[in-house]
């Protein structure tokens, strides 16, 4: 069974592992690259630091040397995050424990009591709003954002594993984000138009509710929703999808 995965190269190595260990065929077919930015936050001091992704975290960090020796809480928006944080030593107060999203952090007891705080949001360029809008009603809101995702040029790698992918029937497609699947749309138009609805016929494993439903909005028919947002959430929606 081959599984295109479509994670930018730096990051996709361990689901990478998970996916060849499993029995499957990993296919590389990145869609998007991520490039650091280069911001400052505006205040010299914030009571709350909250981070809505391990990259967040990563391209941050030059920030957080100057932020760390403050007396800051630390807010992740799930696991994975939190789990970054903590490799550079950073205690996290509090993260979602099942669902990693924006609307589980603001339902966070922890977050809910929140009040006259000056809060500091690490993002990628162009996140969505649900965290700024719920927080800034009863305290001062900034983002700060440490990187872009910017979508791959088609190269010879995604010629070779879009041909390879199309060969057989038997296939499963990943996207972690609404950006990550625009992305993979966006390099098999340039590589063949007449690839695009070949693509959407099979299966396709994202990571929440929203992106299924962007996913069917452009005509994907089969898309398989992970219980966790994790790379083990994402292999055992791939298992449920090779059974059924």
């Amino acid at each position: 069974m081959n599984i295109l995965l479509t994670r930018a190269l730096a990051q996709v190595q361990p689901l990478q592992t998970l996916v060849s260990q499993s029995g499957y065929q990993a296919i590389l077919f990145p869609s998007l690259k991520v490039e650091p930015l280069s911001n400052a936050p505006l205040k010299s001091h914030y009571d709350v630091l909250i981070f809505i992704s391990s990259n967040a975290v990563e391209y941050s960090l030059e920030i957080l040397k100057n932020l760390a020796h403050q007396q800051c809480r630390f807010f992740a928006v799930g696991a994975a995050t939190a789990n970054k944080l903590n490799e550079y030593g950073f205690e996290v107060d509090a993260f979602p424990g099942e669902k990693a999203s924006s609307e589980a952090l603001l339902a966070l007891s922890e977050v809910k009591m929140l009040t006259d705080k000056d809060i500091l949001i690490f993002r990628g360029k162009g996140g969505r709003e649900t965290l700024r809008e719920g927080l800034e009603r009863h305290n001062t809101v900034e983002y700060i954002e440490a990187y872009q995702r910017v979508v791959c040029d088609a190269t010879s790698l995604h010629h070779s594993a879009l041909s390879e992918f199309l060969q057989s029937d038997q296939g499963i497609i990943t996207a972690t984000s609404v950006e990550n699947l625009t992305a993979l749309l966006s390099i098999v138009e340039q590589i063949d138009t007449n690839s695009m609805n070949a693509i959407k016929r099979y299966p396709l494993v994202v990571l929440s509710e929203r992106i299924k439903t962007f996913a069917q909005s452009i005509g994907f028919t089969q898309v398989e929703v992970a219980t966790k947002i994790s790379d083990e959430g994402l292999l055992e929606a791939l298992t449920n999808l090779t059974k059924t």
